[in-house]
């Protein structure tokens, strides 16, 4: 794993924490350490490896040992208990890369909590990128992370002409288009 991807799941877990009205020192604690994973100029996983310290200046015996199993294998059973006290279809989300327990939420109420076989119906109506936070780039790898094997089938071609339906209510002209009415003078 690189130093990306154990931040990832460092802020996954602190807003999966959050959800849960966990320790408010906790959840900050697990941001400010992957922020200082971010900002590593070294890779965690050859130093976990090695059984080098990890260089992140204040960290505590757990999140020590935490990190260093997650850099290593690849895997932390802390995180994978938190997740599995999500509904199964976000638990599917939450293992595609750039989607977080937030998104996952997101996309859980807006479409419902689909099955594999619906959201790959969704993501072809283009439904999927009607949900805030999904454009087409995260539905094509929601969507190859779900099925890495087939390809989604093109929309129907009426379905790809219509204007997207979602939170836009209406829009408004701007001030340079306005012309005032003109009155016809006798």
């Amino acid at each position: 794993m690189n130093n990306r991807e154990i931040a990832n799941i460092m802020f996954n877990i602190a807003t999966l924490l959050e959800r849960q009205h966990s320790n408010p020192y906790r959840i900050r604690r697990y941001r400010e350490v992957a922020q200082a994973i971010l900002r590593l100029p070294h890779a965690l996983a050859e130093r976990a490896l090695a059984g080098e310290p990890l260089g992140i200046p204040n960290l505590g015996s757990s999140l020590t040992r935490k990190i260093t199993v997650l850099a290593a294998i690849g895997q932390l059973d802390f995180y994978d208990e938190l997740c599995a006290e999500l509904p199964p279809a976000q638990q599917r989300l939450m293992k595609v890369p750039g989607i977080g327990p937030i998104l996952a939420e997101r996309i859980g109420q807006e479409l419902g909590d689909a099955d594999l076989s619906s959201l790959l119906r969704e993501a072809a109506a283009r439904r999927l990128q009607q949900v805030w936070g999904v454009g087409p780039q995260r539905s094509a790898a929601i969507l190859q992370a779900l099925y890495p094997d087939e390809s989604p089938e093109p929309p129907p071609a009426a379905a790809a002409q219509q204007p997207p339906r979602g939170r836009i209510i209406s829009t408004q002209p701007t001030l340079w288009d306005y012309r005032p009415p003109t009155s016809k003078a006798a």
